[in-house]
Parts: C-alpha cells; structure tokens; sequence
C-alpha cells in the first residue's frame, strides 16, 4: 500500500508493528534498516496528516466565529 492510499490508523497500526519487532530482544539485523526507514516514512506521513488536519480544523473553526 503507498502512503497515498493509507490512512491515519492503518500508518499508526504498522508503526506499531514495527515498534514491536524493534523492541524484540532478537531483532532482525536483515530488516532493521528496512524497518527503521519505513518507521520514518510512516512518521512523517502522520506528522503531516495531523498537521494539515489541524489547519482545516482551524480554518472551519475560524468560519464560526
């Protein structure tokens, strides 16, 4: 699934998963650097998904006043 087409919950439900197998006592050196870039990307998509979220919210807000 690309980040285009991945929601807020489905991004935040894999870095769980991925924060999982990260704190696994026997993590996996073959994926780890796979697993830690993928955290990143998931991290910023949601970072932007909740800043963009945040301004429209305050733009609808602002049309109430």
């Amino acid at each position: 699934m690309t980040d285009t087409q991945q929601t807020y919950r489905e991004a935040l439900e894999e870095l769980r998963a991925i924060h999982a197998r990260l704190r696994d006592d026997e993590v996996d050196i073959d994926t780890l650097l796979a697993d830690v870039q993928r955290a990143s990307d998931l991290l910023a998509f949601c970072r932007d998904r909740l800043n963009s979220v945040g301004e429209r919210l305050e733009e609808v807000l602002t049309d109430f006043e």
